[in-house]
């Protein structure tokens, strides 16, 4: 949770793909290769790596899957890669 106005007194759930470290004052996002789709992370590093065959840009909540003629090989990508010519 964070509290994200001066006089608040009611602290607000972590965005899904973004983490709150103790005594915040705003969301932080997963980095880039790594998602979320909880609301009560504190670090960084409980983000989750991005699945192999997906990508994950900064922010994210859920992994997105590589177009047709892309890849992404092993965990923790934050793009996708075009395939060599003549591979799909």
């Amino acid at each position: 949770t964070y509290q994200g106005e001066a006089g608040a007194t009611d602290c607000r759930d972590c965005d899904p793909g973004h983490y709150c470290e103790p005594g915040a004052s705003t969301a932080l996002p997963c980095d880039a290769g790594s998602y979320s789709d909880k609301t009560n992370l504190t670090v960084a590093s409980e983000c989750t790596p991005c699945d192999e065959g997906h990508a994950c840009t900064t922010g994210s909540a859920t992994p997105t899957p590589c177009l047709p003629g892309s890849n992404a090989s092993g965990l923790g990508n934050a793009r996708c890669d075009l395939c060599a010519q003549g591979y799909y």
